[in-house]
């Protein structure tokens, strides 16, 4: 009968070793203020617009306006590589819209002799806000969005066009600035 009792009473449990505890210790702290840096790193990608009203990554240059003559530029496509210049014409319009957004597609021709290579367009919206843009590499300014060429397309060769499409919220409407590679261009 003592042998049945003796298995039923609580045995001494030996408290933990002081080297024991600190290293569970200091492996726990570790890991939080682990655990806090990487929460700190991921909330820096999601701060507020700075003082121009850029969002982050967006660049400081915000779109360019367009001329207040509304006279368009001799060369609006800028330089190309070989130091000759390439002319193009820029043309928009509306191709769907609902209620509350729409759907727009910007047409840059290259009427020039030589490629337009790493172009960039810059549209401006007084009352809209663009939400998306495909086949560009793309981001949304203060004012409207700034699209560029993607790494993998071709140069525009003269007589060729490239199309930027993009869905925008709110009325739908022309874009009320534009700037093929930094010089005003007439939509």
């Amino acid at each position: 009968m003592g042998h049945v009792l003796e298995s039923t009473v609580p045995k001494r449990v030996q408290p933990p070793r002081f080297l024991t505890v600190m290293v569970v210790s200091g492996i726990t702290l570790a890991l939080t203020l682990f655990g806090y840096s990487t929460t700190q790193i991921y909330l820096r990608f999601s701060e507020p617009p700075d003082a121009e009203g850029a969002l982050p990554g967006a660049g400081a240059t915000p779109a360019p306006t367009a001329d207040p003559g509304g006279a368009a530029p001799a060369d609006p496509g800028g330089s190309a590589p070989d130091g000759s210049t390439s002319v193009s014409t820029v043309s928009y319009q509306t191709v769907e819209t609902s209620s509350g957004s729409f759907t727009g597609q910007v047409t840059v021709t290259n009427t020039g002799g030589s490629s337009l290579d790493d172009w960039e367009l810059a549209l401006g919206f007084a009352d809209a806000t663009v939400t998306d843009a495909w086949d560009v590499d793309w981001e949304r300014t203060r004012t409207g969005i700034v699209a560029r060429q993607p790494d993998w397309a071709d140069p525009v060769g003269p007589g060729d066009s490239v199309t930027v499409s993009f869905t925008a919220e709110g009325e739908a409407q022309s874009p009320d600035s534009c700037a093929l590679n930094g010089a005003p261009c007439d939509l």
